[in-house]
């Protein structure tokens, strides 16, 4: 008798989350079913949610976290639930979530999440969150930085989902920090913190004024406030749990950072290693504050504290090679360019990491980028490719071109390169339509996009468009034309027309 196929409902609670849902809901796509739960959008959320499921529930706020995915929960009937954010990507496979589900042994599993750089050399951020659960067995608890418990109140035996990641886009991507939630998550913990002094209960005060200092931090209108609130908090460390410390820890180096203030980051990197010694999160964080005082030795050092793979304090896995970018760097910036290299082999080999290209190419160059390509397996592949997507710059580009050359002709890089190619410029953008039309992707064409963005200069859009339309008969380009013809400034028409001229014989007048 063949074994009952497990069923995944993914659940998120959302709110004016328009910029950011349908990239999250379209990499869930393969789900049995998605409910969203919305508690009050204003924008067009709710819209969106229909168009991927019926399951789209308006709902309400009530300041608690838990209890609105509770709400959310309520109304999935998977056998597991995969919990999401609105600013977040199922960056893995849906079949491989699965057979992590049917194999493994555990009713509650943490994933990996990733925050991207914001450039080509910036190093990932990477941790790990309880976000599966066997849906009739867990219910949520706490109205801020909630948790998934068991609804017996038994420990929880949780595990790890290897092989399956989130990729957060998170608000500097998205480059509008909301003040308003960061608000909503303040007022939270001072009444968190105001129920527990109450209560007279120094353990729960001690929890809240972390809760606070975090949420202080989420906000550069509020942030001023974290400091003195995480003083308090460290007064009672005694009474915090390794993860409350941990989150602290984390807290108020990020912000430190943030601001430029090394000096109070190391204080606080120091406490936490002072209460957590052997934590292999302590050694990463080092490392990568050690690369900012731009001591490459120091930061080698602390990542050779780093087990291969060990645990952090949650539970979760935590690997050496998730730095692998920041060891490639440390070891380039030593001249060990030979060790880098091999570091970096070895990483892809596992199959677990994702180097980022632009790193390599920064750090090691072009040559040291090919050689490697042949070690990626298809997941990475794609993966390098959204990568200089969302990086986008002038190296991203190479990167592109190089894969190009590596593999002609591959679908996930040409739609890449027509993404990324029309944000250099027009020489870049032509080269890239060249590419397109020959492996039967003129529909799109950079040259069109580039003619079509009003951002660039009017000449060279004029240009792009003149050569679609000679090239390629493009007739989508000639309204652009038009357009770009229109805010040539006047003493330049005569020269942007002999321009057209050359690539266009008699589509404009020279008059």
């Amino acid at each position: 008798m063949s074994k009952k196929r497990l069923t995944i409902s993914v659940v998120l609670i959302v709110k004016d989350e328009q910029d950011v849902l349908v990239d999250c809901l379209d990499s869930v796509r393969w789900a049995d079913e998605i409910v969203v739960y919305d508690t009050g959008s204003t924008d067009d959320t709710v819209t969106i949610a229909r168009r991927f499921t019926d399951k789209v529930v308006e709902g309400y706020w009530d300041d608690d976290f838990a209890a609105a995915r509770n709400r959310a929960t309520d109304h999935a009937t998977g056998d597991w639930v995969l919990s999401l954010d609105a600013d977040e990507v199922f960056d893995s496979q849906g079949s491989t979530l699965r057979k992590r589900l049917a194999e493994g042994d555990r009713r509650q599993y943490g994933v990996r999440i990733v925050n991207l750089g914001k450039s080509s050399v910036d190093p990932t951020a990477e941790f790990t969150a309880p976000r599966v659960f066997a849906r009739t067995e867990y219910r949520w608890k706490g109205r801020l930085h909630e948790q998934p418990v068991r609804i017996d109140g038994k420990p929880i035996p949780s595990g790890i989902l290897g092989g399956i990641r989130l990729r957060h886009v998170g608000y500097a991507d998205r480059e509008r920090l909301s003040n308003e939630k960061a608000e909503r998550n303040v007022a939270l913990a001072r009444d968190q913190l105001a129920a527990a002094q109450a209560a007279d209960d120094a353990g729960g005060a001690a929890v809240a004024l972390v809760h606070l200092a975090r949420s202080l931090t989420m906000s550069p209108v509020l942030v001023s406030g974290a400091p003195d609130v995480a003083e308090q908090a460290w007064e009672s460390v005694d009474l915090l749990s390794e993860s409350s410390v941990r989150g602290l820890a984390q807290a108020m180096i990020s912000a430190n950072l943030g601001s430029g203030d090394m000096q109070t980051a190391t204080m606080w990197l120091e406490r936490w290693r002072s209460r957590q010694p052997d934590n292999p999160e302590v050694h990463l964080l080092a490392a990568e504050m050690a690369a900012r005082r731009d001591d490459p030795e120091a930061a080698l050092a602390e990542l050779e504290q780093v087990p291969s793979i060990s645990a952090d304090v949650l539970g979760g896995q935590v690997r050496r090679d998730q730095a692998i970018d920041l060891e490639v760097r440390m070891l380039a910036r030593t001249g060990r360019a030979d060790e880098a290299l091999a570091a970096l082999r070895q990483a892809l080999r596992t199959g677990v990491a994702d180097p980022v290209p632009m790193v390599s190419v920064a750090v090691l160059g072009e040559d040291a980028l090919r050689s490697v390509l042949d070690e990626l397996n298809e997941r990475q592949w794609r993966r390098w490719t959204l990568l200089a997507v969302k990086h986008a710059d002038t190296v991203a580009m190479r990167v592109l071109e190089m894969m190009d050359e590596y593999r002609p002709g591959d679908v996930s890089v040409l739609v890449s390169g027509a993404r990324v190619a029309p944000l250099h410029g027009l020489r870049q953008a032509a080269d890239w339509d060249v590419k397109l039309h020959q492996h039967g992707l003129g529909h799109l064409s950079t040259l069109i996009t580039y003619a079509a963005d009003e951002r660039a200069v009017p000449d060279d859009r004029a240009v792009a468009a003149a050569l679609a339309f000679s090239a390629y008969s493009d007739e989508r380009a000639l309204p652009h034309l038009q357009d770009a013809l229109d805010h040539v400034p006047q003493q330049r028409e005569k020269a942007v027309a002999e321009a057209i001229e050359i690539v266009a014989p008699g589509l404009v007048s020279l008059d």
